[in-house]
């Protein structure tokens, strides 16, 4: 069903997309399709060719059938191995040395660019290795003296404790201290939320602590 909306065609009932597809059209008749049954029995009729029109066109096939045969043979005669056999061996063993020099000229001049971009190339890398060194040295030894300064640290505060331990000497001192200083860490908490420290704490006779 098609509907024309302001000189637009519109297929119903067909995808957008698809409308603006076209089928393809031979513009001729393929090759393997058949002679038509018009035209099996047609003889072509030959054309007319005027003389001077011939002789001109006979005239420039002969031109260029020269010039394609003087390339030939000069391209023969240039790159063939024979003809360069019976030439004269100085004259190309001469020609081969130039060019051999030539060549040897322009590998050193190469080899020379690649050197030098070479050794900027390594100086470089050299400088950023020991950059590299140096700044991971400095970071390892920063790291070591941390490492010291924080066991320098447990050492000291291990020493300052050694002062508190009991030894033989002061075993007696340490007893008498305890028995004239009785600690009672026991405590208790009533409904109110108060802190009773000690076991045979009275009421009324403790301080009262909100936990």
């Amino acid at each position: 069903m098609l509907r024309i909306v302001s000189n637009v065609r519109i297929i119903i009932g067909v995808p957008e997309t698809l409308q603006s597809y076209q089928t393809v059209r031979w513009r001729r008749k393929p090759l393997w399709m058949p002679t038509a049954k018009s035209k099996l029995f047609r003889i072509p009729v030959k054309p007319v060719i005027p003389v001077e029109e011939k002789e001109e066109i006979k005239r420039l096939y002969n031109n260029y059938r020269t010039a394609m045969k003087s390339i030939r043979r000069f391209l023969t005669h240039k790159h063939s191995v024979l003809l360069q056999a019976k030439a004269d061996t100085e004259a190309l063993h001469r020609a081969f040395e130039e060019d051999l020099a030539r060549c040897n000229t322009i590998n050193d001049q190469w080899n020379e660019e690649l050197r030098v971009i070479r050794e900027e190339r390594v100086a470089k890398q050299l400088e950023k290795d020991i950059n590299f060194a140096k700044n991971r040295m400095e970071a390892l030894l920063e790291e070591k003296e941390a490492k010291l300064a924080a066991a320098e640290e447990i050492v000291k505060q291990h020493k300052e404790l050694v002062t508190t331990f009991i030894t033989p000497e002061s075993l007696d001192e340490a007893i008498e201290k305890a028995i004239n200083n009785p600690m009672d860490y026991n405590f208790a908490i009533d409904l109110q939320g108060n802190r009773i420290v000690g076991r045979e704490t009275k009421p009324g006779q403790e301080t009262n602590v909100n936990s």
